[in-house]
């Protein structure tokens, strides 16, 4: 997705709440679709979500992007949605595959994403660093294999606990973390060819 300049994105969140809020639903329902595996569910919970902003609107502070907050609501709907229908699905270990190490310092020990990974910053140079490294995140989350991005975000994204993440894919501890750590190297892979190495 194109990245918008913070001029547009003032101006959208300027307009009113239903201009600002459309302007992020296809990326919502991206991330929807996704997880829920079904159309119908994804466009719920992301009717859901932003039903509940344009209500919560005057509780927007405006401390975070409109898009991390609406993330954050879609969020709940999601873990919501998964655990109150318990999936079962299953992963191809054959799909997911890579190799190296140099993004290890962006997790934890445990695997998740290092929170100060993702600080925002007062520099708009860094802040427009930081939203052009994470466009193209998104793009290489696309070419990952479906199940695969799936459990990843759910991990990553939604912040599940391997344990839950492992009742909804059938996959065992050890393998749902090899599956984890591809998924890290491909996209540290993809993110490498477009946009180079850390310095």
């Amino acid at each position: 997705m194109p990245s918008r300049s913070p001029v547009a994105a003032s101006s959208a969140l300027a307009a009113g709440p239903w201009q600002a809020l459309a302007a992020e639903r296809a990326f919502l329902l991206r991330l929807a679709r996704l997880q829920l595996q079904s159309q119908a569910d994804a466009e719920d919970a992301v009717q859901e979500t932003l039903v509940g902003a344009a209500r919560g609107w005057q509780g927007f502070a405006g401390a975070s992007s409109l898009r991390s907050w609406l993330t954050g609501i879609l969020r709940h709907k999601i873990v919501d949605l998964l655990r109150s229908r318990r999936l079962q699905t299953g992963v191809d270990l054959a799909d997911v595959t890579g190799e190296g190490a140099e993004f290890d310092g962006l997790f934890t020990a445990d695997g998740a994403w290092h929170p100060a990974t993702f600080i925002d910053t007062v520099c708009g140079a860094t802040a427009l660093a930081q939203r052009q490294l994470l466009d193209i995140v998104e793009l290489c989350m696309r070419r990952l294999p479906e199940e695969t991005a799936r459990l990843f975000l759910m991990r990553e994204y939604l912040g599940m606990e391997l344990k839950e993440i492992e009742e909804h894919s059938l996959l065992s501890n050890a393998n749902l973390r090899v599956v984890l750590y591809r998924a890290r190297m491909r996209l540290r892979e993809c993110a490498v060819r477009s946009w180079g190495e850390p310095e």
